[in-house]
């Protein structure tokens, strides 16, 4: 217990003493600088090539600047005040394990030892205790997980609706489909209908969960020939998407990137 409890305080210290890696590692890649925004968007991925991510998902924002660095993870939301103050409207991350290293640290660690004294003298019996102090040094091994971490903050130059923010206003119904109408799961009650080559979803109800989402935000789009499209995380991350029917009739989402699998009923 005692060796877990030090290797927990190290693990912390150590991650409370650096600095977010996403700042030291900063390469400024626009022409020129911005001022600073209130609000980012942190949207973070796992195991994909990230350029990959922002040609299929936020090509629409301009890439201010990149960062990259192997290290122990290091969660994006560190970054977020660093995003904002370069102002970036959006930092999106991506981290793959690379390998686990171990060193050895020594630590000190104070000790003491209480001796207990009892006797008898002329006047009678006497007791008492004696304490010594001192240090004693523990070898303690660290196993870190490293990651390969890369991240991109992008500006909306040009004020674009982005997905998480896009409503039932940016999508007009056209013609009928036979997938047209309300899905439901445990946390979501959506109105689904035709767009032109796209069937969009929004929320039609108070989700349950009450996290971010409102009546009448988009929760995902996908072609309708090829059933392929953007689905909006609960916490409106946007990840690329495979959108079918399944055998029970269900309207099945399978997550491309983690095979992650969510399913709504009418």
């Amino acid at each position: 217990m005692k060796r877990a409890l030090i290797v927990t305080f190290v693990a912390l210290l150590m991650q409370g003493c650096s600095s977010p890696g996403h700042k030291e590692f900063y390469t400024q890649a626009a022409p020129t600088k911005y001022p600073p925004t209130k609000k980012t968007m942190v949207f973070k991925y796992a195991n994909v090539n990230l350029k990959e991510i922002y040609d299929l998902l936020f090509s629409d924002f301009l890439i201010i600047g990149r960062s990259g660095f192997n290290g122990p993870y290091e969660n994006p939301g560190r970054s977020v005040s660093y995003a904002k103050s370069i102002g970036a409207d959006v930092f999106i991350s991506t981290s793959q394990f690379k390998e686990a290293r171990t060193s050895f640290m020594n630590l000190s660690t104070p000790t003491s030892s209480t001796t207990y004294i009892s006797g008898y003298s002329g006047t009678g019996s006497f007791y008492g205790t004696a304490t010594t102090y001192g240090t004693q040094t523990t070898t303690v091994p660290i196993t870190v997980n490293r990651y390969d971490q890369d991240g991109l903050f992008l500006r909306n130059v040009n004020s674009v609706v982005p997905l998480w923010d896009r409503t039932e206003a940016q999508y007009k119904k056209t013609e009928s489909s036979n997938l047209e109408g309300l899905w439901f799961n445990e946390n979501y009650k959506l109105n689904l209908y035709r767009s032109g080559q796209q069937l969009v979803a929004f929320i039609a109800g108070e989700p349950k969960k009450r996290d971010s989402w409102g009546k009448g935000q988009l929760k995902f789009i996908y072609g309708v020939d090829s059933g392929v499209g953007i689905y909006l995380m609960g916490d409106k991350t946007p990840m690329p998407a495979q959108f079918a029917l399944n055998k029970f009739g269900h309207l099945e989402v399978v997550l491309i990137t983690s095979k992650e699998t969510f399913s709504f009923a009418r």
